[in-house]
């Protein structure tokens, strides 16, 4: 699967030029000295956090530690911070992407103090020092100030007793002059064009490390995770939980009630339910990721419901119909084949034996489905299939109507 961005690195070095540790983003392949604008930045640092623990710390920094780009009310996001090495890792902390309470900040402040114990260093943007609360959580617990070139002469108007023991860090050197002035400075730690562009770091990316927050959501429902921390994890992600109110507020619920919290959300669904929108909505966030465009999505969704009203004919659980009958077409849209994905999303052993064909009849729904919906050749195995589930042509023409009917109502 090609990717419309990428994992880079950007060495940080001492005077020596020596690199001490990496600084992690993202990149996009059709302009790769630029973000991916289709990437919001809350989000960028969860997929830099997937693709790092994908690929390994080895591959991607060489026994070096990395540094992360990390929004602060994040910290408190376990299911993330759990799969990364303490010792290697540096988190930079970046302004909250939203308001933050008091008891927040509590929170937040107790989590560093608990990360650090652990052994994680945190870095703090020079813009942010004079900011209410982080300042007081930098002088506390910042290991790094990281201070932009353009900025360092700003440095003089912080008393050295408030920056002591900091290690300062200055980015964007382009010059051996600007280089000479920083070491002068009394600067640490160098990073720019002048020193090394942004290296691109490939490798082996599993499929989950796309899903970002929803997979880390899913894995929590299987842990059987307290809908508290369930809440917290869908919370890190604003656009998930603009995409999930949305969904559930859509007319496909004909709720008589607006429901305007995530609270509310997983109350109103329910955990079982709230696992089958969630990897609704990781097909429509994978859609928008990878720019597939709505009329082969659609497609996905259209053979989910065929196959879940399949199901639902011939007397078998249209739950796992429905969700089977989503993956099954990844090897056509995803180019991941639907086994894979199976795996991955540890969807019902069921569904898997669907797919490789242990279970006859769940097989054939789901070929019946996908050749119907991506408007596939139908050979002699589709008209095997419907004889195998006792339909003729008429009643699977009204199936198919009736699951166009809902294509429109899933699409948010």
């Amino acid at each position: 699967m090609r990717l419309p961005f990428f994992l880079a690195r950007q060495p940080i070095v001492n005077e020596k030029k020596e690199v001490v540790l990496y600084e992690l983003f993202l990149r996009s392949e059709e302009s790769p000295d630029r973000y991916p604008t289709n990437i919001p930045p809350y989000k960028a640092a969860f997929i830099v956090i997937d693709l790092l623990t994908s690929i390994g710390y080895h591959k991607v920094a060489h026994g070096k530690k990395v540094m992360i780009n990390l929004s602060i009310q994040n910290v408190l996001n376990k299911a993330y911070l759990e799969t990364l090495i303490p010792e290697k890792t540096v988190i930079n902390v970046l302004e909250p992407y939203s308001p933050l309470s008091d008891r927040q900040w509590f929170m937040i402040e107790a989590k560093i103090r608990e990360l650090k114990k652990a052994g994680f260093e945190f870095a703090f943007d020079f813009d942010l020092i004079n900011h209410r609360k982080l300042k007081f959580i930098f002088y506390r617990y910042g290991d790094y100030l990281v201070v932009p070139y353009p900025e360092l002469d700003s440095l003089e108007n912080i008393p050295e007793k408030e920056i002591f023991k900091k290690k300062i860090i200055c980015t964007r050197i382009e010059t051996e002059e600007q280089f000479l002035k920083a070491m002068k400075a009394g600067v640490d730690l160098f990073s720019g064009y002048y020193i090394s562009k942004p290296e691109p770091i490939r490798g082996e990316i599993n499929f989950t490390a796309l899903a970002s927050t929803i997979m880390r959501v899913l894995e929590r429902i299987e842990k059987e995770a307290d809908l508290e921390e369930i809440e917290e994890l869908i919370k890190s992600d604003p656009g998930l939980v603009a995409k999930l109110l949305k969904f559930v507020n859509s007319s496909y619920f004909y709720l008589p009630m607006e429901i305007k919290s995530v609270r509310q959300a997983i109350t109103y669904l329910g955990i079982r339910n709230l696992k089958r929108y969630l990897l609704l909505l990781l097909v429509m966030d994978l859609a928008s990721t990878l720019k597939i465009p709505v009329n082969v999505y659609k497609k996905m969704l259209l053979s989910a419901l065929i196959a879940e009203q399949l199901a639902q004919k011939v007397g078998m659980d249209k739950e796992e119909a429905f969700l089977g009958g989503l993956f099954y077409c990844s090897d056509l849209v995803l180019k991941v084949p639907p086994e894979k994905i199976a795996v991955d999303l540890r969807l019902a052993s069921e569904i898997l034996e669907g797919y490789l064909g242990d279970n006859e009849k769940l097989h054939c729904i789901f070929e019946i489905a996908k050749i119907i919906a991506f408007e596939l050749e139908r050979k002699e195995e589709f008209s095997n299939c419907l004889k195998m589930l006792g339909l003729d042509e008429k009643t699977l023409s009204e199936i198919v109507d009736k699951a166009k009917e809902h294509v429109d109502l899933l699409i948010i």
